[in-house]
């Protein structure tokens, strides 16, 4: 599997090569590339991008190139980190399959984990509905030794020691290593069996396993990552390190950073404040408080009409916080669990000193940005109670980069990390290896329309843009067969709402509509059942979140995009394209920091359209913008594209592209 002295021969003339020999199937189009790229990654400790298209094979290419340079390695750990749980299944199906071609299953053990509030057998009967609030009541039925699923695992060895593992829970772990990858399911069914705390199970065998998924913040939080590390009794730089959906890793790190402080929160530490000194004994934070207040209180009177206001960061840091205190504060709100989920700030008291946290760290640079704001519908007359302090980083790189190259090494893809470069720049490591592939589907699979009428920018909008819309839309859906199910994806929930309620022809599709709230299961169920017309947003559950696939091929055959999803002009957004400027140049900043992202959003959505090579369909694009950023979709867009003017030029495309599909099947 791996050639003598350790290495991996990239440049092997054998028709099977050693970093193919853990590839278990009959490679697709450029898929040994994948596999190669990721083993000279792996075998030169490097970070590395991998960007190529939905249905290329991206996750058992990256396992097997992992496997062919670290299998002789028993020391070696892989983690495996995902933005959702839905995209955490495909590596646990890969490496099922990776296991039972192996003599020695124990040997690719590997674990899943999700958070403990997603598997806890009695959090229903718990007196909360938050995830945080979640927490606490789980540490205080452990605490007090109510939680019997908690104490079936462990035992005291006396009334002051710590807790230990229980010998049949040991034995439960390493069987369930040894015979299977453990999933959440797994870890749910045995646990039932045996009255065990599934989440507690799942974490001993993550130490135990040699391959660990998990979400995002295991490692880009910085106060969890610590503890997470520790529980896998590892170092950072023990780890080889796959980043899945790498597109999503700037923005959430500059989101899971960020804190938040409300006027709610500030109103009831008032009315506490006595309390609270009493109880903490730290006088400086009845200051704290008062201060910020005031601060809320001053600037509701500047806010504008967008409801947002740029604040200074001496308005909303007080100067005289203690560091040392404040962390000693900090460290009385995680949890004495072992908890690897996020910092427990769910009373006003521990949401302050988290944002008390993040601002003292905002100071010593100019990476950061604070804002007051309201939240929506509270705009003509703000209202305290609805006011917002926020501080959130601006550097996304700066708190990415040091994780990537503190780690052996680093696996960063995804099927849109165009261009590459750009990328790796966005996250701090210029000098990655990059592989952008190749689309590995037939040329005259799919058609590409993009309408040269319109657009959809914030001056144009109004009633006749969106009557427009729903007639170009209904157009298309009616003369496309409805074969498969279509997405129809808008900027926004309110823009979608505006449109539908002018009428839009499905064709012989049903209509299902996404909702904030709605579960990824609904629309999975019901394009299986039959032909929708799932109508959604950029970047949500069902444009992302979800992979619309049967037997390898993908269930749809049309996507419409309606405009560009560009994100609202806030102060923050300015900030972030300053902090773009003064970093990579000028004209870099709008570039990164809306340009990027939002056509993103949009080629994510395209490449749900086709997975395997016998795919076919049509894009439809709304924005005549849309032919300014083309190149931003990769070069094989280019073969593909048709602008149109006229409506009945669109629909006679779209027969041609069906017709020809109809030829090459012989179906009359």
């Amino acid at each position: 599997m791996v050639p003598e002295g350790g290495g991996v021969d990239l440049a092997a003339s054998d028709p099977t090569p050693a970093y193919m020999s853990w590839f278990p199937y009959k490679p697709r189009r450029h898929q040994d590339k994948a596999v190669s790229h990721a083993a000279a990654v792996f075998e030169g400790k490097e970070v590395g991008l991998l960007s190529a298209d939905c249905g290329v094979g991206k996750t058992i290419a990256v396992l097997s190139g992992y496997l062919a340079t670290r299998a002789a390695d028993p020391s070696s750990r892989l983690l495996v980190l995902t933005r959702t749980h839905s995209q955490s299944r495909v590596f646990e199906e890969e490496l099922s399959g990776l296991r039972l071609k192996t003599k020695d299953r124990s040997a690719l053990s590997a674990t899943s984990m999700v958070s403990r509030v997603h598997v806890c057998p009695i959090k229903d009967s718990m007196d909360t509905l938050s995830s945080n609030g979640f927490l606490r009541a789980c540490a205080t039925l452990v605490r007090t030794g109510r939680c019997v699923h908690y104490w079936n695992f462990y035992r005291r060895d006396d009334a002051y020691g710590a807790p230990k593992v229980r010998q049949n829970a040991l034995e439960t772990v390493n069987h369930l290593t040894d015979s299977d990858v453990v999933t959440r399911e797994v870890a749910e069914d045995r646990s039932a069996d045996q009255g065990l705390c599934p989440y507690e199970l799942m974490r001993w065998c993550a130490r135990r396993s040699r391959v660990v998924i998990g979400p995002y913040g295991y490692l880009f939080r910085e106060r969890v990552r610590h503890a997470f590390l520790a529980s896998l009794q590892v170092s950072l730089s023990d780890i080889d390190l796959v980043v899945d959906e790498a597109h999503n890793l700037p923005e959430h790190v500059l989101d899971s950073e960020a804190s938040v402080l409300s006027g709610e929160d500030l109103m009831w530490l008032r009315d506490h404040t006595s309390q609270i000194l009493k109880d903490i004994g730290v006088d400086w934070l009845g200051e704290a408080i008062q201060f910020l207040y005031e601060t809320m209180m001053v600037s509701l009177d500047r806010l504008g009409p967008a409801g947002e206001l740029q604040l200074e960061k001496w308005e909303a840091v007080p100067r005289w916080i203690e560091e040392d205190v404040l962390q000693t504060l900090l460290d009385r709100t995680r949890l004495s669990l072992e908890g690897l989920d996020s910092i427990p700030t769910e009373t006003p008291l521990d949401r302050l000193v988290d944002f008390l946290y993040t601002g003292s760290r905002s100071v010593e640079s100019d990476d950061w940005h604070v804002t007051l704001e309201v939240r929506r519908g509270w705009r003509e007359e703000p209202s305290f109670s609805a006011a917002r302090l926020k501080v959130r980083p601006l550097n996304a790189a700066g708190l990415i980069a040091p994780v990537l190259k503190a780690a052996r090494s680093v696996i960063l893809m995804s099927g849109t990390l165009r261009p590459t470069s750009h990328y790796a720049r966005l996250m701090g490591v210029k000098t990655a290896r990059l592989e952008d592939l190749a689309s590995p589907y037939p040329q005259g699979s799919r058609l590409v329309l993009i309408d040269k009428t319109i657009s959809t920018r914030y001056q144009d909008r109004g009633p006749s843009l969106w009557r427009s819309v729903a007639e170009k839309a209904s157009a298309a859906l009616s003369v496309m067969p409805a074969n498969k199910s279509a997405l129809i994806a808008f900027p926004s929930y309110q823009i979608m709402r505006d449109v539908l309620s002018y009428g839009i022809d499905c064709g012989f599709r049903k209509r299902l509509d996404e909702t904030p709230g709605g579960r990824i299961e609904v629309i999975q169920e019901a394009v299986e059942q039959g032909p929708h017309a799932v109508f959604c947003v950029y970047g949500g559950k069902f444009s992302e979140g979800v992979d619309l696939v049967t037997g390898g091929s993908s269930l749809l055959d049309m996507i419409i995009g309606v405009g560009i999803p560009f994100s609202p002009p806030t102060s923050y957004q300015r900030a972030l394209q300053h902090w773009y400027e003064r970093r990579f140049g000028e004209g870099a900043g709008y570039y990164y920091s809306t340009a990027v992202p939002s056509i993103r959003r949009v080629a994510q959505l395209v490449g749900r359209l086709r997975r395997s090579p016998s795919d076919r369909g049509v894009v439809v694009l709304l924005d005549r913008r849309f032919l300014r950023y083309i190149e931003m979709f990769g070069s094989d867009i280019a073969a593909d594209l048709w602008p149109y003017e006229e409506v009945g030029e669109m629909q006679g495309a779209i027969r041609m592209f069906t017709e020809a599909e109809v030829g090459m099947s012989g179906q009359p």
